[in-house]
């Protein structure tokens, strides 16, 4: 079976149960060439994931019984990474991660459970698979990190989950953007607007915000604007309901820093400015999105024609990025020092 061209295919819950096993055993490989040459396939299955009712059943009828113990172990194991990916860079524990799918969550997925129970597991299976996604961004290899989201997608899409589709259609407009197409940045941050529209407050939040740095993308700096007020009024309204536990690392400054990224792309130079002065206040162990605000900030000395400022945004950003495991953000380093404008998403 041909895994990258099957797992670009919408279909059954099962197909994606059975694309997840063998994307985890590949990715298990340390540096494996077959999932470094995965090519990016245009495919329209994010948008079918929108559109389609949830499953009637989420059942499964394995012998072995899934537990709840069992879950939160995946759980924990999927903060753990995340929190590593944030300080380390994707690009040096993602395959340990998908070792540890492949042996943990494919039994579990296999196993025996109702449909309460299968709502948990399918939801934080797609959680660990969406981090394992953000991985392979991060490490510039967009063909696995598509094919991982696809089936993420489809298990948010069985559960009925508009939140982790939401989520979905965000890491798809990343990689529409590493490809230029700022129609399909668009397409798919809106996508995710009319997924997350009536869900909680935090998520409409980060919705917002990518609109914003969709909008920014784009070349529309009054829609960016717009979209960044949207973003702030709904984070002020997170808090007060069941806010998501795979969005707990949204908090103020990283709302901020994604505004200021939004902005100054936008040519808004002062709103910029004031949104990452907020953003600086991001907790020292989130390394690489220290390193993200440190090169907005050079972008925004670039704009002012601050040459000092501009030389001392980027050293700092080039020291702290001395440990990363990240070829996007190395990229982005490399066009900070060029002195071209920002365009990573």
């Amino acid at each position: 079976m041909d895994v990258a061209e099957q797992a670009v295919q919408y279909g059954d819950l099962m197909h994606a149960v059975r694309m997840l096993r063998r994307l985890w055993q590949m990715d298990s490989v340390p540096r494996s060439a077959a999932v470094r040459r995965m090519p990016f396939a245009a495919t329209p299955s994010a948008v079918e994931a929108l559109v389609m009712r949830p499953d009637t059943e989420v059942t499964g009828r394995g012998q072995r019984r899934v537990t709840v113990a069992d879950i939160e172990l995946l759980d924990a194991h999927t903060d753990l990474y995340g929190r590593t990916d944030a300080r380390h860079g994707g690009g040096q524990f993602r395959s340990v991660f998908a070792a540890f799918l492949a042996a943990h969550a494919v039994p579990l997925l296999e196993g025996g459970f109702n449909n309460v129970r299968g709502r948990l597991l399918y939801g934080s299976v797609a959680d660990a698979v969406l981090a394992l996604a953000s991985m392979a961004y991060d490490d510039q290899l967009p063909g696995l990190a598509q094919r991982y989201d696809l089936q993420a997608m489809r298990l948010a899409q069985a559960i009925g989950d508009r939140g982790r589709l939401a989520r979905g259609c965000i890491h798809q407009a990343r990689l529409a953007a590493m490809r230029g197409d700022g129609r399909e940045v668009l397409t798919h941050t809106r996508s995710a607007a009319i997924a997350a529209t009536g869900g909680p407050a935090l998520v409409r939040a980060y919705v917002a915000v990518t609109e914003a740095r969709a909008w920014a993308y784009n070349d529309d700096g009054a829609q960016c604007r717009s979209a960044v007020e949207r973003a702030r009024a709904a984070f002020d309204k997170a808090g007060r309901g069941s806010d998501p536990r795979w969005l707990k690392w949204l908090d103020r400054p990283e709302l901020e820093g994604q505004a200021a990224w939004a902005l100054v792309m936008a040519g808004l130079v002062d709103e910029g400015e004031q949104a990452l002065k907020v953003a600086m206040g991001l907790p020292p162990e989130r390394t690489r999105d220290s390193v993200e605000l440190l090169i907005t900030g050079a972008e925004l000395a670039r704009l002012r024609g601050d040459r000092a400022g501009w030389e001392e945004s980027l050293a700092m950003a080039k020291l702290a990025a001395q440990h990363l495991k990240s070829r996007r953000l190395a990229r982005r380093l490399e066009d900070a020092a060029e002195g071209s404008p920002l365009r990573a998403f």
